[in-house]
């Protein structure tokens, strides 16, 4: 593997620029959105009673259905929602670890051994 491709972080635009992997590319003189909050039919009916009735949160009888309906549809018995894709990430490694190598003592950070100031 090329010493370019290994790299993750750029010191600079120009270095950037110069690596073979974006040849061709241009940046973007404008900003890119990632998405934009639109509503569409009962949407925002939804986010009101959400609001109104106190289930802005991870919990609640949407939530509940939510999980049901999944996991109905892919064949399990249960199925759980969260708040984020980055939730689900760090939910998948933790339980994929504890499978693999048990639970971690109580208070083994990453840190755990290590000078930090």
């Amino acid at each position: 593997m090329p010493q370019s491709a290994s790299k993750a972080f750029f010191a600079s635009r120009e270095e950037y620029l110069q690596d073979p992997r974006f040849s061709g590319l241009q940046p973007s003189r404008s900003r890119i959105w990632l998405s934009s909050p639109t509503m569409h039919g009962e949407e925002q009916r939804w986010v009101d009673e959400a609001i109104q009735t106190n289930w802005v949160s991870t919990v609640g009888a949407n939530i509940d259905e939510v999980e049901k309906l999944t996991a109905a549809n892919i064949g399990r018995k249960y199925a759980v929602g969260l708040s984020s894709g980055t939730a689900a990430l760090h939910l998948a490694i933790r339980l994929a670890g504890e499978r693999l190598y048990g639970p971690r003592a109580v208070n083994e950070g990453t840190l755990s051994g290590h000078r930090v100031f």
